[in-house]
């Protein structure tokens, strides 16, 4: 997504079978082009804690964590 000068990337994934394939960077170059077409000029991304190769490509893109978020649930009926 793209809100002014900023574009944001989110649930970028690759099939398994065809990962280590160089798709994942593909992919992101291509919307990364797209983004700076629409104005934007800064990016951000969304990556699981534990997912260590997502960690390891957008660290080689040059993208470094900044923080942490976290995912709420409201309680199951059962937990009670």
């Amino acid at each position: 997504v793209v809100d002014g000068r900023w574009a944001g990337f989110a649930a970028v994934e690759v099939a398994p079978e065809y990962r280590r394939r160089g798709l994942a960077t593909a992919v992101m170059a291509a919307l990364s082009r797209a983004a700076l077409a629409e104005g934007a000029s800064a990016a951000y991304l969304q990556v699981e804690a534990d997912n260590a190769r997502a960690h390891a490509l957008y660290d080689g893109l040059g993208f470094r964590p900044h923080h942490p978020y976290h995912y709420f649930r409201a309680p199951r009926d059962d937990a009670r």
